[in-house]
């Protein structure tokens, strides 16, 4: 069963292609695919653009400020 490949039939598609069908429609449909996906990782920011700033630890300051409270 590890040997055997899935094939599409007659119906190429991205799945097929991920499955192990080689087929030229699959290999098409994949490329489509993935040229979609990376356009949409693309314009997606980064936590790095966003305007406020979190800090990754505190400061002596805050920690004064923390123990009057």
């Amino acid at each position: 069963m590890a040997n055997q490949r899935a094939t599409c039939k007659g119906s190429p598609s991205a799945n097929y292609y991920s499955n192990g069908c080689r087929c030229a429609g699959c290999r098409e449909a994949w490329r489509v695919f993935k040229e979609e996906d990376k356009a949409t990782k693309n314009k997606r920011g980064t936590k790095r653009d966003t305007p406020m700033v979190e800090h990754d630890a505190f400061t002596r300051e805050q920690i004064l400020a923390a123990r009057e409270l």
